[in-house]
């Protein structure tokens, strides 16, 4: 008798044993996300072609169309939506007919100039849109001065928001949530160079857990852009790694370094 129950508590410790290892998410790059990708020496291709799942362009509404850019003084007509990320897109789908991405559109001054034009210039697209009804492979989340929750359902059922909260939103304008993004310094200072704090764990964990609670994804931006903290955000089940390092976290995450 004590020696099978000896067997059972062994089976029993193995099996959590186990489930801890296998608690964590398969992380790829296609959990990553391309902050600010405009930045970077080759926009779009470099994010895509390392199989990022999630890439993020600014936008200024001039003159009837979306120009790329972080600030005004940067404004040029060489470098629009169409022809950084839309034309590309389209050409990348026509080949890569199962890879799907999250296209973050953060909207730098007035939504309600802006939108149509994101509405307009995103219909060669159409096909390609995902919605409920219509399982495409490219999603659209537009971030920054997003209009209010009640406004959010005013506009197509492909074009969601990211918001920076979790409360004041009632059950058909959580619809319209299609990314939650927090500033990672208003729940931690840690600068990814040393360990990170209990107090700071348990505030992120809050959050991450009050999103996925409502089913939500969660971001968090302005984060230590460094191994230390995507393994750590990667150990707090965040859904979505964001780096301006891209070629740095495509390769730890295919090597899954995240579990050394």
């Amino acid at each position: 008798m004590n020696k099978q129950k000896s067997t059972i508590t062994l089976i029993a410790l193995s099996f959590a044993f186990t489930s801890c290892l296998t608690s964590t998410k398969d992380y790829t790059p296609a959990d990553a996300h391309s902050h600010n990708d405009y930045k970077n020496s080759i926009p779009f291709y470099r994010a895509y072609d390392a199989g990022f799942g999630s890439i993020e362009a600014d936008v200024f509404a001039v003159n009837g169309q979306l120009l790329v850019a972080h600030s005004e003084d940067e404004i040029t007509p060489k470098r629009s939506l169409k022809g950084m990320y839309l034309d590309p897109l389209i050409e990348k789908f026509k080949r890569d007919t199962t890879r799907k991405l999250r296209l973050l559109i953060e909207i730098k001054k007035d939504y309600t100039i802006t939108l149509p034009l994101v509405i307009e210039e995103l219909k060669p697209l159409s096909q390609y849109l995902n919605y409920p009804g219509h399982a495409g492979r490219l999603s659209i989340v537009m971030t920054g001065a997003v209009p209010p929750g009640a406004v959010m359902l005013n506009y197509p059922a492909w074009l969601n928001f990211d918001v920076d909260h979790i409360g004041g939103f009632t059950p058909q304008q959580l619809t319209k949530v299609g990314l939650i993004s927090v500033p990672f310094s208003r729940f931690s200072k840690w600068d990814g160079a040393r360990d990170i704090s209990q107090p700071d764990v348990d505030r992120l964990t809050a959050m991450i857990d009050s999103a996925h609670a409502i089913g939500k994804k969660v971001r968090f931006w302005e984060t230590p852009d460094n191994p230390a903290c995507w393994k750590e955000l990667i150990r707090l089940h965040a859904d979505v790694i964001g780096t301006d390092r891209i070629n740095e976290l495509a390769i730890y995450l295919d090597k899954k370094a995240y579990l050394e």
